[in-house]
């Protein structure tokens, strides 16, 4: 018979993938601002249009190493629990 892994987040991991997705979102977003001011011809040399043109620069390099901590987080309790599973 097959045991069953439960998993829980733990609080890092949730907070964690909640900024990753929400930092995604943001820049996704921001993109689609960006092609929706060239299709219009909107100007985007306001302060609010100069940092929309930014975020996806900054934004996605930002989720990127989120995510990789996001992993290594779950690398280590993974061996945690495997190696208190073996004793």
């Amino acid at each position: 018979m097959a045991t069953e892994d439960t998993y829980v987040a733990t609080r890092a991991e949730r907070i964690l993938g909640t900024m990753v997705i929400t930092i995604v979102v943001f820049s996704v977003l921001a993109f689609i601002a960006i092609i929706t001011a060239g299709i219009t011809q909107l100007d985007l040399t306001s302060p609010i249009g100069s940092a929309i043109l930014v975020l996806p620069g900054i934004g996605l390099p930002i989720a990127f190493v989120l995510m990789i901590a996001l992993l290594i987080l779950n690398m280590i309790r993974r061996r945690k629990n495997a190696s208190a599973g073996s004793r």
